[in-house]
């Protein structure tokens, strides 16, 4: 039987990672392979080690990667699940609303595709802000607020969702984006080419078992569906609305 690693982006590995543990375990169960899954300490160790997984759970940018620069096939993706923001302000504003951010400098994590999803948004109000102050971390982005280094600030809503009461307490939310443009991808590598259809096949089918559909459960999905390779190459739209931006002089993201 042959072995391969079950990569997964560290963001959905932060709370609960042996969920993903089992997922590998089911696969290896289903698939004439077997899938080890291998926990990122954090997205430097992610890239650093991006290149041995065999299946890849990735978000919108590193999907974009995979498929352009090593050949990776798209097989699945979550059928309810899309990379959106959370708005939001200081508590020392007095009632923030959308319009407010218009002019404004914005903290978030420019590398992340997902910022671009909220500058999309934005646009489409006809509001623009004057630019973003780049950090390196989503952790890093709330700490801006929290010390008084920004006003405004655009965060990854499955980020922000996982932040205790306390933290939630301290921030002020403004809005939210439900624009289901871009999303995280199943990807396997080109050394698994031959068991595509199966791989896809048992991705597709889970929601149908029990073991399956708790296994979906535990990971916040509805069920898996197929993903083009041409579905996740429209996410390049989102680059025409960049803005200039103050980087860090290191991204963890």
């Amino acid at each position: 039987m042959n072995h391969f690693k079950l990569m997964v982006c560290p963001h959905d590995t932060a709370k609960n990672p042996e969920n993903w543990f089992n997922f590998s375990q089911y696969l290896s169960q289903t698939v004439s392979s077997s899938f080890l899954f291998q926990k990122s300490i954090d997205f430097p160790d992610f890239h650093d080690n991006l290149m041995s997984g065999g299946l890849i759970y990735a978000n919108p940018q590193d999907s974009l990667k995979l498929i352009r620069e090593h050949a990776y096939i798209p097989v699945a993706r979550p059928s309810n699940l899309s990379d959106e923001i959370v708005f939001i302000a200081t508590n020392s504003l007095e009632a923030a609303k959308i319009d407010d951010l218009s002019g404004e400098q914005i903290s978030s994590v420019e590398s992340m595709m997902v910022t671009n999803v909220g500058l999309k948004s934005l646009s489409d109000l006809d509001i623009r802000p004057s630019g973003i102050d780049s950090k390196a971390s989503w952790m890093a982005v709330v700490k801006s607020i929290f010390r008084n280094e920004a006003d405004y600030a655009m965060v990854y809503k499955d980020f922000y969702e996982g932040l205790n009461r306390l933290s939630k307490s301290g921030l002020q939310k403004i809005a939210e984006t439900y624009d289901g443009s871009i999303h995280h991808n199943f990807l396997i590598s080109e050394e698994l080419a031959d068991s595509a259809e199966k791989i896809r096949q048992c991705l597709t089918q889970m929601h149908e078992n029990e073991k399956g559909k708790a296994l979906l459960k535990a990971l916040k999905m509805e069920k898996l569906v197929t993903v083009s390779r041409e579905e996740i190459l429209k996410f390049e739209a989102l680059d025409s609305y960049k803005l200039d931006s103050h980087k860090p002089e290191s991204a963890l993201a």
